[in-house]
């Protein structure tokens, strides 16, 4: 076994257990990294699975963080975790430099957990990153090394502090081919411009019309957009209609007179404003989900109900409503 290649003693150990590669991992010297390899590819750990303890084992062997191309850590803030535990996570990070997804759901203001690795290394695979941070001086160094990055989440649920920090500089060639975002308004101004985003998701106190203008910044037609607003909905919408005519899947929730029961003439004014969205496949406004349908005479065009549907009548418009990407916002 040992003249095989490690092409096929990698398939073989695929269809292993956790159990059988941990087994295998202790027979030789040559199997072991095989079993590794499998074992460390997608790590998850948690304070409720409590296997905290695998972020030492990352910390202190890096030719087993090596092994690792997701990793996912969360912690809730009831938690006791100490300053040295953070340390070792930073240790673990600066370790795999192989990662192809990072999540790190930990207390916001351990940022500095990035800093060691955004020194040293580049993540030149990362296509995923999510965070728990303000977009502070950290994780703008931590983006600078992550030129493959796809899509991103920081900066989610914005406190007082983060709001009044000093805005860090990203440079403009920093994640040049980002296409996802999901963070706040105020951190999406520094980052869409400029930068393929398609989809973005704002949370927090969202967006508001003044803001708006920003997303047509981005280098590719926004198509996919969910935010939170305090604006009025139908001015809102003409204004999205004005910078970012080009959505397909758009999701609203306003603020604006919540308690108040609409009227007849508020559902046609809406009506009237999505028609002019030529692309918009799907619509929702405050947890109302609007149907539409295609005109017989313009296979183009859709038209909108004047009034929000009772449940959905189109499967075709649950295409995006039901991914992970509307489930996580």
């Amino acid at each position: 076994m040992h003249h095989l290649p490690v092409e096929l003693l990698d398939l073989v150990a695929q269809h292993l257990s956790s159990t059988s590669l941990t087994a295998l991992a202790q027979t030789c010297s040559t199997l072991c990294p095989v079993a590794q390899r499998i074992l460390y590819r997608c790590v998850s750990s948690s304070a409720w699975t409590q296997n905290l303890c695998i972020v030492d084992t990352l910390a202190k062997k890096p030719h087993v963080a090596r092994f690792v191309r997701s990793f996912y850590i969360a912690i809730d803030s009831l938690s006791p975790i100490f300053p040295a535990f953070y340390r070792q996570l930073a240790k673990a990070i600066l370790n795999m430099s192989e990662l192809t997804s990072l999540n790190l759901l930990v207390d916001s203001t351990v940022s500095w957990v990035l800093k060691e690795s955004s020194s040293h290394i580049d993540f030149p695979y990362l296509l995923q990153f999510t965070c728990s941070f303000p977009f502070d001086e950290n994780v703008a160094r931590f983006l600078d090394v992550t030129p493959s990055l796809l899509e991103l989440e920081v900066d989610s649920m914005p406190t007082a502090l983060a709001r009044n920090s000093p805005t860090p500089y990203l440079s403009p060639t920093s994640i040049p081919h980002l296409e996802q975002f999901i963070g706040s308004s105020k951190t999406a101004e520094l980052i869409v411009p400029g930068r393929p985003v398609r989809s973005v998701h704002l949370n927090g106190a969202g967006l508001s019309e003044d803001d708006i203008p920003l997303l047509a910044r981005s280098t590719v037609p926004v198509v996919v957009l969910g935010t939170v607003t305090k604006a009025p909905p139908v001015p809102f919408l003409e204004t999205l209609l004005k910078h970012v005519p080009h959505l397909a899947y758009l999701r609203v929730m306003s603020t604006q007179d919540l308690f108040r029961a609409p009227t007849a003439e508020f559902y046609e004014q809406v009506a009237n404003v999505l028609t002019s969205f030529t692309e918009l496949n799907a619509f929702e406004l405050s947890g109302m989900h609007w149907g539409s349908q295609r005109k017989q005479d313009d296979g183009t065009k859709r038209v909108w109900q004047s009034a929000p549907l009772q449940k959905r009548t189109h499967p075709e418009d649950d295409l995006l409503f039901g991914t992970e990407i509307f489930l996580a916002y």
